[in-house]
């Protein structure tokens, strides 16, 4: 009998970032990290964990990195025989993007800039979509089909196009597909529902890759949506004639944390300069601008190589997979408080905050009620159908558990400080010669 698998919607890779006694590993060489962990590294990552916050019962402790952010059995295929199959393709993938995300780690330390290969940096597209694809709640969509009335048609007209027995056979091949394709034919792969290769299209090919640092006093939360949360309106349109209408997201970021300084966003075309949004403005009937419309937006920048040698389609896009892309990184404390502000803001009942310092996430506690209030001011100016349209506005959380909490930690914290200093100055005047 196969036994439980565990799978992670946010990579181990990524939270291994977070860990407790492993922060200082994504400031480390890969030279230095191989010599100096390589033994008995498999064993220690047993032991890994996350300094967390648990929302449902109000506590401060610590969660192993093996069962947090996580599901049972998210891709066990019952018509094959290898049930397990999608997870070992998924794992190659994973380990492509964790290479490429090392990459962007290692040289942000010193630079103000990172290259990456067009080719390695379409792998970590597909990687971040897969991530995002197979969170719980759209796993869970297919799965209890929660669709609207024009989804769902389409859904049973393709599951009968395919002979699929459900929807959720369904959203297992299209994680299967988008895996085995590559990233240019994605959109093109009939094999993979409609309405999930336009998505891949909107998010993964039309939208551009930034990369946002976080300052020396500043740092990302780690949260089960913080990796795939976007930033944008949602807006519900009536249900027409034929069934068309129903809730409409317009998306400008989509945000993955990758470590307590780094998060790799993906930003609308209308960010590119000389493009801007008027256009979809008119189509859609109104105007609505990013609570981060003020934040830098550079594209990354391409270095072609040399294609005079091509003699055929194949060999071009083969040659253009080798170019470089370089990619400026952004830095911003406002901008860091203002993305932890919406992780928070669309987290579960049930959330766990994972984080660095106690001191830092209080101060996003204290910042959140500020930062939702202005998002709330960048309401939609009204055009001539505006009436049609119901906008949905931003609802605080209440946080205010939390924050005691993270309160009483503090001043806790801050006693036991005074305490040692005054045992140290009790025990000897000379704070240079007192032993511990």
């Amino acid at each position: 009998m196969q036994k439980n698998e565990y799978h992670h919607y946010i990579p181990r890779f990524i939270l291994r970032n977070f860990a407790i006694d492993n922060y200082e590993r994504i400031f480390t060489s890969k030279s230095e990290l191989l010599n100096k962990q390589k033994k008995g590294l498999k064993s220690k990552r047993k032991g890994e964990s996350l300094q967390t916050y648990d929302r449902a019962n109000d506590k401060l402790g610590t969660s192993l990195i093996a069962r947090i952010y996580g599901d049972t059995n998210m891709y066990e295929d019952f018509n094959h025989n290898d049930k397990m199959r999608v997870e070992k393709k998924l794992a190659v993938l994973e380990e492509k993007a964790s290479k490429v995300i090392r990459d962007i780690i290692e040289p942000s330390q010193i630079k103000s800039q990172i290259i990456l290969l067009r080719k390695n940096l379409a792998d970590l597209r597909k990687f971040l979509f897969i991530m995002n694809y197979r969170k719980p709640f759209r796993r869970n969509q297919f799965a209890d089909r929660r669709f609207d009335i024009v989804t769902g048609s389409m859904i049973e007209s393709f599951m009968q196009e395919h002979n699929l027995q459900n929807s959720k056979e369904l959203w297992l091949q299209n994680v299967r597909e988008i895996i085995d394709t590559s990233h240019e034919e994605i959109k093109d792969n009939t094999r993979i529902f409609y309405v999930d290769r336009m998505d891949y299209r909107l998010r993964m090919i039309d939208c551009f890759v930034a990369i946002w640092q976080a300052g020396d006093n500043d740092e990302f939360i780690m949260t089960s949506n913080a990796f795939g949360l976007y930033e944008g309106l949602t807006f519900g349109t009536p249900i027409q004639v034929g069934g068309f209408g129903g809730p409409i997201h317009r998306a400008f970021h989509w945000f993955y944390v990758i470590s307590p300084k780094l998060a790799i966003v993906l930003c609308a075309s209308g960010f590119r300069e000389g493009v801007g949004f008027e256009l979809l403005d008119k189509i859609l009937g109104f105007k609505h601008r990013s609570h981060f419309q003020n934040v830098p937006h550079p594209p990354p920048i391409p270095e072609y190589v040399d294609m005079k040698n091509c003699k055929s389609k194949i060999q071009l896009m083969s040659h253009l997979m080798e170019d470089n892309m370089t990619i400026r990184l952004i830095v911003n404390s406002a901008t860091v408080h203002h993305v932890n502000s919406i992780l928070l803001n669309e987290a579960d009942p049930d959330l766990q905050v994972s984080f660095l310092s106690i001191p830092y996430l209080y101060k996003t506690t204290v910042k959140y009620y500020k930062n939702i209030k202005e998002i709330n001011k960048l309401t939609p100016q009204n055009f001539s159908n505006m009436k049609k349209i119901e906008v949905v506005k931003v609802t605080p959380q209440n946080f205010s558990n939390m924050k005691k909490t993270l309160f009483k930690a503090l001043n806790r914290t801050h006693e036991e400080d005074l305490n040692l200093r005054r045992n140290i100055l009790g025990g000897n005047r000379y704070w240079n010669y007192m032993q511990i």
